[in-house]
């Protein structure tokens, strides 16, 4: 097959790239589900996203981290950074947090519903990623913050966003990479 509609490919430079953008995609994704009302999908691209922001910031120190539960990681890693203290010790936070990480395998599998309330989980959703994200892009001192959202996504991605703000966001594909635009 010339042409395979799908092939990985495995590269470790690669990869330490793409954590922080596969974080974004999960972020964006997360938020549309969530507005559309797709709870179980936007939890799980939720809990990936906040996963993924944490992990980038962690490999950054070359940490090994293991595990999917949110509370864990934050906790046996808080001296790295305030926030992550702060993500333990505010109850709404912290609750939304042990929610998603319970939430990791039963969701993905139906072995559970949920009562939600998607606007309050967006707000949550908002504000971690903000924080994370800027944590991460800090700490590479990176010359561009701006995140990437297709011109056809940018006014559900900014809908009641009181973190991202139309001058954080740009259609060109190359701020995935964190290039200076």
């Amino acid at each position: 097959m010339n042409n395979p509609p799908f092939k990985l490919i495995l590269d470790s430079t690669l990869q330490f790239l793409f954590l922080r953008s596969n974080a974004d995609g999960f972020y964006v994704s997360a938020r549309y589900n969530l507005l559309q009302g797709w709870i179980v999908p936007g939890c799980s691209n939720t809990h990936q996203a906040i996963e993924l922001y944490l992990k980038a910031i962690l490999k950054l120190n070359h940490e090994q981290m293991h595990g999917h539960d949110l509370i864990k990681l934050l906790d046996k890693y808080k001296i790295r950074d305030v926030y992550f203290t702060h993500l333990l010790q505010d109850e709404r936070l912290s609750s939304f947090l042990k929610e998603l990480s319970a939430a990791y395998l039963i969701f993905r599998y139906g072995e559970a519903g949920a009562a939600s309330n998607s606007d309050e989980m967006i707000e949550c959703l908002d504000e971690i990623a903000w924080h994370l994200r800027s944590i991460y892009l800090r700490n590479i001192k990176s010359p561009s913050q701006k995140i990437y959202i297709t011109e056809n996504a940018k006014s559900d991605f900014l809908k009641n966003n009181k973190f991202f703000k139309e001058k954080d966001v740009t259609s060109n594909p190359l701020a995935q990479f964190g290039l200076p635009l």
